[in-house]
């Protein structure tokens, strides 16, 4: 899985549990303000959740980078204005946080998860093709 020691990978987990929560609590507080959130909220959700790919990036977990990719991509089509904070859309995006959360979790068997089907969700709602990446 990865190819660094077990202290890197014990602070990646420790500081991904906090952005996790941080992205929650963002996500909940977003959804409250709906269409009011302003720019600088969902830029603060969106950086915790680019935090937790670019970790995951470094260690090889492909399937947390894919996950935080996927958010990232629909924070920022909201930050946009191209996509509303919906109900139904949060609720995706806490899926996607608590299938994150349980990998991180149980890091070491974070990539025998099967998240394809999540993947290709919450890339309908960022409106993007399943695989298919935003620069």
């Amino acid at each position: 899985m990865t190819t660094h020691g077990d202290d890197v990978l014990d602070i990646f987990v420790e500081e991904s549990r906090e952005r996790l929560a941080s992205i929650e609590r963002g996500l909940l507080a977003l959804e409250r303000e709906g269409r009011d959130a302003d720019e600088a909220m969902i830029h603060g959700i969106f950086r915790e959740a680019h935090s937790v790919k670019a970790g995951a990036n470094l260690l090889h977990l492909r399937n947390i980078e894919g996950l935080a990719h996927k958010l990232e991509n629909i924070l920022e089509r909201m930050r946009k204005r191209e996509l509303a904070p919906t109900g139904r859309i949060i609720s995706i995006l806490l899926e996607g946080l608590d299938a994150m959360r349980d990998m991180v979790e149980d890091v070491e068997e974070s990539e025998s998860r099967d998240v394809s089907e999540l993947l290709e969700r919450l890339g309908r709602v960022a409106g993007l093709r399943a695989g298919a990446q935003r620069a």
